[in-house]
């Protein structure tokens, strides 16, 4: 049965540094899902069209705007990917109680209003990272490495002149940082930092895949990506989980596997 898709590029505001990435990705899709389904891409910088069902969206905006329209389609029976709830979750104060919630592993965190001092995590001292609340980076000082809780004051203070209410305090994890990348049902890619002290173990891998989906169900995404750090004891944290990353590094595969994802899985959630 032929399909009609709608692709919806993110915001410029919320793709720093990697609006032509971001966008690359969904054009991929895009160019599969053309094979056999009528589709048509649009940016959320823009007005978006009206639609209803059986139009299917696979979206990657990100603005309150956005996902506004996308709850109103949502509610007259539209099948979106990922939903407006998934993409709301992974604001870092959702993410934090849902990680909480389903025994998710991720690194001691904390979250922190930004307009008035406050008592802080002793670990803060041994360094963390501070994480504006809401939504992921849109500029370096969204995201800021504290060794002090001195300078986790400072950090806040400075968060809070420029309107964002919320941070998450998130306790550093000495090891190794990896990228994933994954679609739910299969699709899994990750990458080693270049300093890695050594590859992932099969075993390891397969690990990462099952913190990485766990995560993911928690959140109810199922485009995703994100970073999961290997400690020095060989123990995984989850740090962060993304709606519908770029993919660059693995986008022929990606886009093979979000296009079958969304022609096979978008009749329900």
């Amino acid at each position: 049965m032929t399909l009609d898709f709608l692709g919806i590029a993110r915001e410029r505001v919320y793709s720093p540094g990697k609006v032509d990435d971001d966008r690359a990705i969904l054009d991929a899709v895009a160019a599969r899902l053309a094979a056999t389904h009528r589709v048509r891409v649009v940016s959320a910088d823009d007005a978006l069209p009206e639609v209803g069902p059986p139009t299917r969206v696979f979206a990657m905006c990100q603005s309150p705007a956005a996902l506004a329209t996308l709850r109103r389609w949502e509610a007259a029976g539209v099948r979106v990917v990922n939903s407006t709830a998934a993409i709301e979750n992974t604001h870092r104060h959702r993410m934090l109680a849902a990680f909480a919630r389903h025994r998710v592993a991720h690194p001691p965190s904390h979250l922190l209003r930004t307009d008035a001092p406050q008592a802080l995590p002793a670990w803060v001292d041994a360094g963390a990272w501070l994480k504006r609340g809401d939504v992921h980076a849109t500029e370096p000082d969204d995201v800021v490495r504290v060794d002090s809780r001195a300078a986790a004051q400072a950090v806040l203070a400075a968060m809070q002149r420029r309107g964002i209410a919320s941070a998450l305090a998130q306790r550093h994890v000495a090891g190794d940082v990896f990228k994933f990348y994954a679609v739910r049902d299969g699709f899994f890619a990750c990458f080693a930092p270049p300093d890695a002290a050594r590859a992932l173990t099969g075993a390891e891998q397969t690990a990462m895949n099952g913190l990485a989906d766990a995560g993911a169900a928690a959140l109810h995404l199922e485009v995703f990506g994100g970073d999961c750090v290997r400690d020095r004891q060989g123990n995984l944290w989850l740090i962060d989980l993304n709606d519908w990353p770029s993919y660059a590094r693995c986008r022929s595969g990606a886009s093979e596997a979000i296009a079958s994802y969304l022609t096979t899985h978008t009749g329900t959630k």
